[in-house]
């Protein structure tokens, strides 16, 4: 039985390999590739059903998991024919996000700037002319919490644009009160690291930008007494003026470089001066009824220095989880560890803040894409998708979810930081009138990896694979927030079925146990105490029971269960 199911799924690979090989789009001159219809109803429930053999409990449509879904404005949906993604279009596309299962979206930057990214503002209080005005956001605001879903902003601390009229004053005047909302000095800087010449009245200065020239630092003063900075107190004073348009909360961008000491206290202690001051201005005016406001960190470090970030933050992406641990178990068929790497996290992150939350994710914005990381566009690194998909959904955390990754999409950082932004694909290009077009896709076609509208007529599609376990995290408590253990007897030295990884999931009276296979070759495991029933499963696992209290899982290639018990 196991040789025949493997070669029966290699088979599939060939024969997958070889269809993607075959179905290149052409290009039609414009950057645009392929036809077909626009793609903007969601799957029906028999398709997302047979996802799984097995029947779960009913969903009663409360989102309890608090899923984010990140939208890189530029590239998710075009409602005005420019070519560029903007505010109405996202608006336009609230109705999928909301059959998703998703509880909040992060939008990159959408302030005026000098780039297509956003990450250099000119004005943190304006809206970039191409992403459409102040109406249609408040428009946007007001149809996404209709929908129970929240908004939360990038928001860029460490540095402005060059072009930000508060940079532009700095330079052209010593005098100016905006010079110390900087860091400059006449001290010959040639050579350092992130230092640039600037002139001002005739003398040579020298201001410091570590990402770029175009990107100014800016100068809060000391952390301990940054509450009363006037660079602190511009940039809350804009942050409030989002807040009062509705705004639930901030993704903070690049927090471990506002001082440049990356582990000391002083970003800690900033970070918590700055929440502590827009939670209190929060307080009682959450449409949805939130008593905090949300506010994630970005903080590129390992878990130990990671950690002593949530002294300032109550949220912070883990970045480690991902590119350390997960991608590994995946791509090497080890998985028996994640689930004590996790909760060997969040203990330390638990020394620094008891509530905090701890964000997960695949890929983002700044990586390669998660089906790219796990081997590139052929079926195998499809089939390692979905799984990466179903742990993030099944284990313990705040899921993330960067746009077009439930439809698989592909892209490699390394050619370039927009080939992880291309377009987003809702229906073959003939009817897609959402596509954006500002730039040129050279990953992501109708039939590589497909659309939104392709991939919901298809069970067993990544898009079915992650509307059905994000409708599961939804429904059962216990995956949406429920505490996460690992199994009885677990044993580092044991290295027997590495590749399954098995953990619980527990809140109040109800219990999960929750599987994984992540081996291309078919394995079991034996659950050796009493289940009620299987809630859900992916690609067809089968469960025998041998007696009340012994029960073997047969997990084919790739495959995931969850059973209650």
């Amino acid at each position: 039985m196991t040789i025949k199911r493997n070669f029966l799924f290699q088979l599939l690979l060939v024969a997958a390999l070889a269809m993607a090989a075959c179905s290149e789009d052409v290009d039609d001159g414009n950057g645009n590739m392929g036809g077909g219809n626009e793609g903007d109803k969601p799957a029906t429930e028999d398709i997302v059903d047979k996802v799984s053999q097995y029947e779960a409990r009913a969903f009663d449509g409360e989102k309890r998991a608090g899923v984010f879904y990140e939208i890189f404005v530029r590239s998710f949906a075009d409602s005005d024919g420019d070519g560029v993604g903007d505010l109405n279009g996202i608006t336009a596309k609230l109705d999928y996000l909301d059959d998703l299962g998703v509880s909040g979206i992060w939008l990159t930057p959408i302030h005026p700037s000098d780039s297509y990214h956003g990450y250099d503002v000119i004005d943190y209080k304006g809206i970039k002319a191409e992403y459409g005005t102040m109406e249609d956001f408040e428009k946007l605001i007001a149809e996404a919490h209709k929908r129970d879903i929240r908004v939360i902003l990038d928001y860029v601390l460490n540095h402005s644009s060059k072009l930000n009229p508060w940079f532009k004053e700095a330079c052209a005047d010593v005098n100016s009160p905006y010079r110390k909302f900087y860091n400059f000095t006449k001290e010959d800087r040639e050579g350092w690291h992130g230092w640039h010449k600037v002139t001002t009245g005739g003398v040579q200065y020298w201001y410091f930008g570590d990402f770029d020239s175009s990107m100014p630092d800016l100068n809060y003063g000391p952390a301990a007494s940054c509450a009363t900075n006037p660079t602190f107190l511009a940039l809350t004073d804009a942050a409030k003026f989002w807040i009062d348009k509705g705004v639930d909360g901030f993704r903070l961008d690049a927090v471990k470089h506002i001082y440049d000491n990356q582990t000391s206290n002083e970003n800690p202690t900033f970070l918590n001066t700055f929440y502590t001051t827009l939670n209190q201005y929060f307080q009682g005016k959450s449409a949805l009824g939130y008593k905090d406001l949300y506010m994630v960190g970005e903080c590129w470090m390992g878990t130990a220095d990671m950690a002593k970030y949530y002294k300032g933050l109550p949220a912070l992406f883990d970045f480690t989880a991902w590119e350390n641990w997960m991608l590994y178990a995946i791509k090497n068929s080890h998985a028996k560890w994640f689930p004590k790497d996790i909760l060997g996290a969040q203990a330390e992150y638990k020394k620094y803040r008891s509530d905090y939350i701890h964000a997960t994710k695949l890929s983002n914005h700044d990586e390669h894409r998660a089906r790219t990381a796990l081997g590139g566009s052929n079926a195998l690194s499809l089939e390692r998708a979905k799984m990466a998909g179903a742990i993030l959904l099944t284990s313990a955390g705040s899921p993330f979810i960067y746009y077009g990754e439930e439809i698989g999409m592909m892209g490699d950082k390394s050619t370039g930081d927009e080939n992880v932004r291309e377009p987003m694909l809702w229906a073959p290009k003939a009817e897609d009138t959402y596509r954006t077009t500002w730039m040129k896709a050279k990953n992501n076609f109708d039939l590589g990896p497909g659309t939104v509208k392709t991939l919901a007529e298809d069970a067993k599609s990544i898009y079915n694979v992650y509307r059905k376990f994000m409708r599961l995290r939804n429904t059962y408590p216990a995956l949406a927030s429920g505490s996460m253990e690992l199994p009885e007897g677990f044993s580092d030295s044991d290295t027997n079925n590495k590749q399954v990884m098995v953990f619980y999931r527990t809140a109040a009276s109800e219990r999960l146990l929750v599987v994984h296979n992540v081996s291309e070759t078919q394995s079991t495991h034996t659950v050796r105490h009493a289940i009620k029933a299987p809630v859900a499963d992916m690609n067809g696992v089968k469960v025998e029971s041998k007696s009340a209290t012994e029960h073997v899982l047969t997990m084919p290639a790739y495959s995931s269960i969850i059973i209650e018990l």
